[in-house]
């Protein structure tokens, strides 16, 4: 479900910048987004964190550096290089696990990433634009960063309520991607959106709440349950609901090479789900063993 959200939040936010700068979205998505879980939050009963370092790092990595790094990216390289480096973040997971929570990738975490990157290169293959060197880097930093994210949300668990630490996370963001809005403003990068149709503010107000909110809710109440590899795996899915939700709200054409792109990352997943299941049900170790 996480992933489904995070894929529809892409077609969401192309939609929406129709009429807002990138950086002013992004603030105008999270800030409603914080609004909305404290609103749960203080109505359900507050529950201080187990810490307070934890949900501000986390809301530093992911989704203030995260989406910072993505946006400032895709404003200076092409679609095509954003998808194909966004993709590897599930192997940049496999790999930061096994190097900083020891963790083993078993073969079926290998192979299951292994076909996703091959259905990842047949996406971006299938479009075209140029892309920039700075931007690359952009990207990759912001992909790094959400990385680094499952690895610190799943390492330093503290047993914090799954709403308080999601509520304090996106106050962060929010006011990272707020003082960096007002950098843009002051410097003339970009403008204030008092012009921009009430249609654009929905879309906006809905991918912070549900694509950004509702969704890092549901990940950060399950990723103390599940290994970060297998969380990798699951992760895969999101460029395909990317697709999907262009396709079916924006109109954009289905072409062979994503379908087969598609199939491809999503039998990969299927596959590492049945396998994962199968060793469970046989006593055998699964997806990712954590010495936790």
């Amino acid at each position: 479900m996480a992933s489904a959200l995070w894929g529809g939040a892409v077609s969401g936010t192309k939609y929406a910048l129709g009429g807002f700068g990138p950086v002013t979205l992004l603030t105008v998505e999270l800030v409603p987004a914080a609004a909305v879980l404290w609103a749960v939050l203080l109505v359900r009963g507050y529950r201080p964190p187990g810490s307070w370092w934890l949900p501000a790092l986390l809301g530093l990595l992911e989704p203030a550096l995260a989406y910072l790094g993505d946006t400032f990216g895709l404003s200076l390289t092409s679609a095509v290089h954003g998808a194909l480096i966004n993709g590897l973040e599930s192997a940049l997971v496999v790999v930061l696990a096994a190097l900083l929570l020891r963790e083993t990738a078993t073969r079926p975490a290998i192979l299951a990433v292994a076909v996703a990157l091959g259905g990842l290169v047949v996406l971006a293959g299938s479009g075209g634009g140029r892309g920039t060197t700075v931007g690359d880097l952009f990207v990759a930093a912001g992909v790094l960063s959400a990385s680094l994210y499952t690895i610190v949300a799943k390492r330093f668990d503290d047993g914090s309520d799954a709403f308080s630490l999601t509520a304090w996370q996106f106050t962060v963001a929010a006011l990272v991607s707020l003082a960096a809005t007002m950098a843009r403003w002051a410097a003339g990068s970009e403008t204030p959106p008092v012009s921009v149709a009430p249609r654009l503010w929905l879309a906006a107000v809905l991918v912070g709440v549900a694509g950004f909110g509702v969704s890092f809710l549901l990940f950060n109440l399950v990723i103390v349950q599940v290994n970060a590899g297998w969380a990798a795996v699951i992760l895969n899915l999101i460029p395909v609901f990317g697709l999907l939700s262009a396709v079916i709200f924006l109109g954009e054409g289905l072409t062979h090479s994503d379908a087969i792109g598609a199939a491809l990352v999503g039998s990969s997943v299927l596959y590492f789900v049945i396998t994962d299941r199968r060793d469970a049900l046989a006593g055998r170790p699964v997806s990712v063993s954590s010495p936790r």
